[in-house]
């Protein structure tokens, strides 16, 4: 439960059968209502490698657990509410690996150095085809490692807000300049195949070398034929 109440203050999270909601017209409340939980693939993926690094932080040193707790000091991250705050250094080291597996890469065990995220850098242009190949233009990253591309359903052409759900479609490189042209995995469509004139959103993130993730960033595209 996040609850933030007040002239001029925000709404998140439940009480009891209420839960605090938002869209593109501001805070709202609604009913709380039983979420569907498919158990799919890529949901047992998730869960296996929370499994699997809640574990693994138990098999660090004492000198690598310590880098993770250092490096969660001074790295704040945002709540749903967009407030920054601190989390522990066990779910800094979990959601970092988890993230890297999520997008192909070796697992960390030591923490960054520098303390903080990579960024994205600026977005320039998404392109996405019918047949799945997705092209990524952005400048000024330092972020330069393996990313994630998420795409979501199609919606129609008046929604400008979107804020999920998304499902995984492809894991390219990323670098300085953007992630690298990459087909997308048809068999993570989730929401269907790409056809043309199709307006989607897509959530991008990636991380560097050692282990700092970025941001992330949503965007939409309309998937063309060439």
């Amino acid at each position: 439960m996040l609850i933030r109440m007040g002239m001029g203050g925000q709404l998140s999270g439940s009480v009891g059968g209420v839960v605090a909601a938002r869209n593109a017209g501001g805070a709202y409340l609604r009913n709380r209502t039983v979420p569907v939980n498919p158990n799919s693939l890529r949901q047992q993926a998730a869960r296996a490698a929370f499994s699997q690094f809640t574990i693994g932080w138990r098999n660090l040193t004492q000198a690598q657990r310590g880098g993770w707790i250092a490096y969660a000091v001074e790295t704040p991250v945002l709540n749903r509410l967009g407030e920054s705050i601190h989390i522990s250094g066990h779910s800094h080291y979990v959601r970092t690996n988890s993230f890297r597996a999520a997008a192909g890469v070796f697992a960390v065990a030591d923490a960054p150095i520098t303390p903080g995220l990579s960024s994205l850098g600026t977005f320039t242009s998404i392109a996405v085809l019918a047949g799945g190949t997705a092209t990524v233009v952005l400048a000024g990253a330092t972020a330069a490692f393996g990313g994630i591309i998420q795409i979501g359903p199609p919606v129609s052409a008046g929604v400008s807000f979107f804020k999920g759900p998304f499902s995984l479609a492809g894991t390219p490189v990323y670098s300085a300049t953007g992630f690298s042209a990459a087909t997308l995995n048809a068999a993570g469509f989730r929401y269907g195949p790409m056809v043309e004139d199709q307006r989607r959103f897509a959530r991008l993130a990636s991380q560097d070398d050692v282990g700092r993730l970025s941001n992330s960033i949503i965007v939409p595209f309309v998937v063309t034929s060439v």
